[in-house]
């Protein structure tokens, strides 16, 4: 069952032709997610040959839902901080590389109690995080009577480790290629096995002066299978996403962006495992000339495959 969309996921609405889009450079944070190659989309232009980009972000992760069916149950309870670094740079002939490292803690949190007025404030369900004991740390799968998946262990561990190329096709099409180094803990769920993506994406054209900017992507990930559910996860997923964006006053911007994925895992009557990710993440940014502040939130569209609640907090500082 897909959600009632929140009111500010109108501005997706106007998804037409637009100019050059700086993305929120969002992911599916779920725990279940971090094994795969699921890579930052939207950026559609290559950046010129000296020019680069350094982007630090902090993602707050608030995760809770349970489930039984037939022979299958499983519970995902927990929070995740992400803090990640990411750099961009030209290097000519259209062509750009980058690096991406997330330092990652796990735990029980701090969230629950503010998750649950959230979703109160805005009519959403809290799928019965209101049942159970708050800021809990425990993610665990059971099937067919034997145990698949039990992590209780809080702590801090490494990402994985991304490195990029991007190639512009047209000034307004980047085709993307991403390799995911197992530098990651799988006991902590943080990743931990070898992974790549291919991708496309487009800055939709629209006039130069105009306030609205927009994106559109489209790509595969392949995943080598780690030691997390081996045997039910996918190793090939498709993704992609669509972005819009508005320069409301000189400095500031307000947008919203879909992030789509194809299920993760694969026998398995639970929609935890079985079912498609769609997320929508909506905030606003605060644009200096050398830097940029960004602060919006994550909600899962389709509920129980992605995290119901994210924080995202991104800072940008642009060279040249």
């Amino acid at each position: 069952m897909i959600r009632p969309t929140l009111p500010l996921a109108a501005l997706l609405a106007v998804l037409a032709p637009v100019a050059q889009a700086a993305p929120f450079d969002t992911t599916n944070q779920g725990a279940l997610a971090q094994g795969f190659a699921l890579p930052v989309i939207g950026h559609g232009r290559v950046l010129a040959k000296g020019d680069s980009a350094s982007r630090y972000s902090l993602d707050l992760t608030s995760e809770y839902t349970t489930d039984t069916v037939g022979t299958e149950t499983i519970g995902l309870d927990g929070e995740s901080a992400h803090l990640t670094g990411r750099y961009r740079a030209g290097l000519g002939e259209g062509w750009e590389w980058g690096a991406e490292l997330s330092v990652v803690h796990v735990g029980g949190g701090f969230m629950d109690s503010f998750i649950e007025g959230w979703h109160d404030f805005f009519g959403l369900p809290n799928g019965g995080r209101e049942l159970v004991p708050q800021d809990r740390y425990q993610y665990r799968y059971e099937k067919n009577g034997v145990v698949l998946l039990d992590r209780t262990e809080e702590g801090w561990a490494l990402g994985d480790l991304r490195v990029s190329a991007g190639w512009a096709a047209t000034e307004d099409l980047a085709l993307r290629a991403e390799l995911k180094l197992p530098t990651g803990d799988e006991d902590k769920l943080t990743g931990g096995n070898l992974g790549g993506a291919l991708w496309a994406d487009w800055a939709l054209p629209f006039d130069q002066d105009s306030r609205w900017s927009g994106f559109a992507s489209a790509g595969l990930s392949l995943n080598q299978k780690g030691d997390v559910l081996e045997d039910q996860q996918e190793t090939l997923v498709p993704f992609g996403g669509a972005g819009a964006f508005l320069r409301a006053t000189q400095k500031i911007e307000l947008g919203a962006q879909l992030y789509a994925h194809g299920p993760l895992y694969k026998d398995s009557a639970l929609d935890q495992l079985d079912r498609a990710g769609l997320q929508l993440v909506f905030g606003g940014r605060w644009i200096e000339k050398a830097w940029a502040l960004d602060i919006a939130f994550q909600e899962d569209l389709i509920t129980k495959s992605s995290p119901d609640f994210s924080i995202h907090v991104g800072l940008t500082l642009a060279s040249r």
